[in-house]
């Protein structure tokens, strides 16, 4: 205790010593000042005398060109005065800037360190931390207290402890009558979800309010085994979850919203407790944990199940370690040995940045850091706080206190403030550090003489006018790093000031913004709201993550006046903030309105024409099981996509049906139709979709595509013969028996009758007269014939030369001539039987012409053949079938005895690479060119 205390008075001495020095300098640079005031006025009284003489003008100029040395000197001298003046006024400045700069700041080195409150608690005279187990929200969060089962305090209670849940400021929240088994750890979540860990490995999670949220087991080793510790951590994906079991094994959760449970591999050597542990998450997202057993350090990775021994260099001699600190980067480790030693170095121990002997007498609280720069161990009421720079001082508080690790800073926790230690940024350190020229500094002393109208504004920016810009944005970065008003507005009015004289050179965005942030952190640092965040704080939240802590806490009004002031997008702004409002007023007005009621008061604050998600309001109180008040709801919502499923969900069939005909989405119709359809009587699926025709299209249009369910009942209740039979004509040609075929197919000719549909019903009959005849040939034949067609079926007898089955099958279905002799044609020059071909043109007159006999024997390439048929060929098609045979000579003849020179001209362009018969045209040609010519070479 007594090296405590001599670490207390060294520095009282030294901020005693260092105020004595800083008076007597203060005096001197007055004196000073005053002298050099005094040899400006004589010098400038010679100046003025010098000028008011009554000289003629070459004089004067003479005596102005010999006083031009003093002129200089007298500027030079002004400009000293005027920085004197400016050291004097900011000894003053500082004074009145803040007197714990004095008292609060506190100087190791080159390293400020500053205290000031935050809050004074409210719950004085009634909480004493000392007998209890204390859990801090990170940023600014709640604070969670509960009975320490380890000491012995007087309860007027039953066993089971109560949690209670406290605002920063010391308001209480809540509180938690805990039913369940022994409690092994209370932490907080990054969602500020209160983690209550059991010794069976249940995990519960409690809202700010008290109010249950979820819970999850940590594996059933965990359960038979029990849990003896629990830390949680961030990580990039939320919070995670370490626990240790009595056999010393460790289990983690990487993020509780998706609980998945991995193993670490065991710690060797002897089966004993770890003396102490941390878990950290790295940057390439795995978990590791850092154990201590006495003397030795393990590195746990279960990626890898690898377990790595570390050996730090301690200098000092030690039996165990006692305590472990991971700095909020994750680069940094502290240890605490049992002999008061405290070393700092990497994570991976392979580098020490400093050991220090804290000579502490009392039991140690805690090891945590302060920021990334320092590291504080809490023995209580005393604060010590050590620096890899071996920059030290200990802080005094007035009780016992829990400190809570911020990203920049420590909150430390007492019976009777909520007070926030951190390093005193770098802007705000040049800006009032004593005796600063920075340009920042002259920049504000500047806003302070422009106040006060004064002309020395415009010197002072003169003295900076090459750094003005830097000068600013320190001004503005040193104004977010401010907790009072009145020092934020005052950096804020020198940084205008100074950007007056840039003209857009610094960016506006950046003094706009950091208005709107302070704006919004003065707002939510209100004792009311409870919530003290920094402006590095803010920055790792986000104005998401802000507002998220605005809906936990219920406070809906502040959060929308900040979308508004902010701007937000819909998605994150005021319509989300409506919706959570609308769930919780279902969520607590249950039994105090009736559903209508509550609909109609939710609907009057929102509104219909609003982009509030009114399905995401129905599904909470589906949840509460507020069936009539959801459905009430979903006449609000304007978006048929997210009303449909909701409806379907509670049940209301119809009343979905008719939000998709009302939207005309096809899609919506068929999702309908498809629920409906599992969930109803075929009856009352039929009789419910009859009463909208363009749902029953649609669904006859489903049932075609996919097979669902029967058309067949959708026609026989409209009556619809027509329809009927067609679909019994597409079922016969899925029947794989001919009987079944058969009979769908004489069914189909009774509804065509019963349709009035005479032709489709004859059509209908000669399919069924074909099938029984193709299924006589296949059996005859052998072969596959039915489903050919009646021509196909004609072609295969003239192929096998039954002519008389060809003439009956001709007979039967009154194939007419011309097709009889097209598929005779065709299939006697499939066969190649010429024979025949020639045998039916000279059998009469060919009712097709006999083109197609040239066609036919053209293309099986037999010109031959075809020479037979040309000359029969009609006169206007005569050229061009020479042409197409390929014999240009003879058609280039019938040509000129027809003196047709366009036809000369067609001849020759479809035989160009025929040289013979292009000069052979050529001199038709012009045979029919000149006439006369011809006539007299003759």
């Amino acid at each position: 205790m007594r090296s405590g205390i001599s670490q207390f008075v060294t520095p009282v001495s030294v901020t005693i010593l260092y105020l004595v020095v800083i008076g007597f300098n203060r005096i001197l640079a007055v004196e000073y000042a005053n002298l050099k005031k005094i040899e400006v006025e004589n010098r400038s009284h010679h100046f003025r005398n010098l000028i008011e003489l009554h000289v003629e003008e070459e004089e004067l100029e003479v005596e102005v060109q010999e006083a031009g040395h003093q002129v200089g000197e007298l500027l030079q001298v002004e400009e000293e005065l005027h920085l004197s003046e400016f050291q004097v006024s900011r000894h003053v400045l500082e004074n009145q800037y803040n007197l714990f700069f004095f008292t609060n700041v506190h100087m190791s080195g080159f390293m400020l360190y500053k205290k000031f409150e935050v809050y004074s608690m409210g719950w004085i005279d009634q909480v004493n931390l000392q007998d209890l187990k204390v859990t801090v929200a990170s940023s600014g969060g709640p604070i969670a207290v509960v009975r320490d089962d380890m000491k012995l305090t007087p309860v007027q209670t039953s066993g089971k402890p109560i949690i209670f849940i406290f605002s920063p400021s010391g308001e209480l929240k809540s509180t938690i009558k805990w039913s369940g088994g022994k409690i092994v750890a209370i932490n907080w979540s990054s969602s500020e979800e209160l983690l209550c860990i059991q010794d069976d490995g249940s995990v519960s999670a409690y809202d700010i309010f008290g109010n249950y949220q979820n819970s999850f087991q940590m594996g059933q080793e965990a359960r038979e085994m029990k849990i003896i510790d629990a830390r949680t951590f961030p990580t990039s994906t939320g919070t995670g979850l370490v626990v240790l079991t009595t056999n010393f094994r460790f289990f983690v959760v990487n993020n509780i919203r998706d609980p998945r449970i991995r193993r670490f591999p065991d710690i060797p050597g002897v089966n004993i407790a770890p003396s102490c542990w941390a878990a950290i998450h790295g940057d390439d997202r795995q978990t590791r944990v850092i154990v201590a057993k006495e003397k030795d350090i393990y590195l746990l990775d279960y990626s890898e199940q690898h377990v790595a021994q570390k050996t730090p260099e301690i200098s000092h001699h030690h039996l165990s370690i006692i305590a472990i600190a991971v700095s909020p980067c994750g680069k940094l480790v502290a240890l605490l040995t049992d002999a008061g030693v405290i070393w700092i170095g990497s994570f991976d121990f392979r580098r020490k940045f400093c050991e220090h002997d804290a000579q502490c007498m009392l039991p140690a609280v805690q090891l945590v850091w302060c920021g990334s720069g320092a590291v504080v161990l809490n023995l209580g009421s005393v604060l010590l706080v050590l620096s890899p720079n071996r920059d030290n001082f200990t802080l005094i508080l007035d009780s016992t206190s829990h400190v809570c690790p911020e990203v920049d800073g420590l909150r430390i926790i007492t019976n009777s403030s909520h007070e926030f230690l951190q390093k005193v940024p770098l802007p705000n350190q040049e800006i009032f550090r004593i005796g600063s020229m920075s340009p920042g500094a002259i920049l504000v002393e500047a806003s302070r003489e422009f106040q006060k109208r004064s002309h020395r504004a415009e010197e002072y920016i003169r003295l900076v006018k090459n750094q003005l810009e830097q000068a600013v944005i320190q001004c503005i970065q040193a104004a977010g790093n401010e907790w009072q008003p009145s020092v934020q507005k005052m950096l804020l009015r020198a940084a205008q000031l100074g950007k007056s004289f840039l003209f857009d050179k610094v960016d506006s965005e950046l003094f706009v913004g950091m208005y709107q942030i302070l704006r919004i952190l003065n707002a939510v640092r209100n004792y009311k709201i409870a919530l003290p965040l920094t402006f590095q704080q803010y920055e790792q939240l986000g104005k998401t993550g802000l507002l998220n802590r605005l809906i936990l806490r219920r406070q809906y009004s502040i959060a929308i006046q900040i979308c508004q002031y902010l701007q937000m997008s819909e998605a994150d702004g005021i319509p989300r903030v409506l919706t959570e409002w609308a769930c919780y007023k279902i969520k607590h007005g249950l039994g105090k309105l009736d559903a209508e009621q509550l609909a109609n008061e939710i609907s009057a604050k929102l509104g219909t024409g609003s982009k509030v998600s009114y399905s995401s309001i129905a599904l909470k109180a589906i949840e509460c099981k507020q069936e009539k008040l959801a459905i009430r709801l979903l006449d609000f919502e304007h978006r048929a996509s997210e009303q449909i499923p909701l409806l379907l969900k509670l049940g209301q069939e119809p009343q979905a049906l008719a939000k998709a005909v009302e939207s005309g989405d096809p899609n919506l119709i068929y999702y309908v139709l498809v629920v409906m359809k599992e969930t109803y009587s075929s009856d009352k699926f039929y009789m419910t979709i009859r009463h909208y025709p363009s749902v029953n299209a649609l669904y006859a249009k489903l049932c075609r595509t996919i097979q669902m369910g029967s058309l067949e009942q959708i026609y026989e209740q409209e009556d619809n013969f027509n329809a009927q039979a067609l679909l019994s004509v597409k079922d016969s040609y899925r029947a794989q028996k001919l009987e079944n075929r058969s009979a769908l197919l004489t069914t189909a000719v009774k509804q065509y009758r019963q349709a009035k549909a005479e032709i489709a019903a004859s059509l209908t009959e000669d399919q069924l007269k074909l099938l029984k005849i193709q299924s006589g040939y296949e059996s005859k034949f052998g072969c596959p014939v039915i489903d050919v067609s009646l021509n196909d079926t004609l072609k295969l007898l003239m192929r096998r030369r039954d002519i008389k089955e060809t003439e009956e099958m001709v007979k039967k279905f009154k194939v007419p001539e011309r097709r009889l002799w097209w598929l005779k044609v065709t299939t006697f020059a499939e066969i190649g039987d010429w024979a025949e071909l020639e045998k039916l043109s000279r059998l009469k007159k060919s009712p097709i012409g006999y083109e197609p006999f040239v066609d036919v024997c053209l293309q099986y390439n037999n010109v031959t053949e075809a020479q037979r048929y040309l000359p029969k060929v009609e006169e206007h098609l005569s050229i061009k079938y020479y042409v197409k045979a390929k014999l240009y000579t003879e058609a280039a003849q019938i040509a000129f005895q027809r003196r047709d020179t366009e036809a000369l001209h067609y001849v020759q362009s479809r035989c160009s690479s025929n040289r013979d018969a292009v000069d052979m045209i050529n001199s038709l040609i012009a045979k029919l060119a000149n006439p006369s010519e011809s006539q007299h070479k003759r």
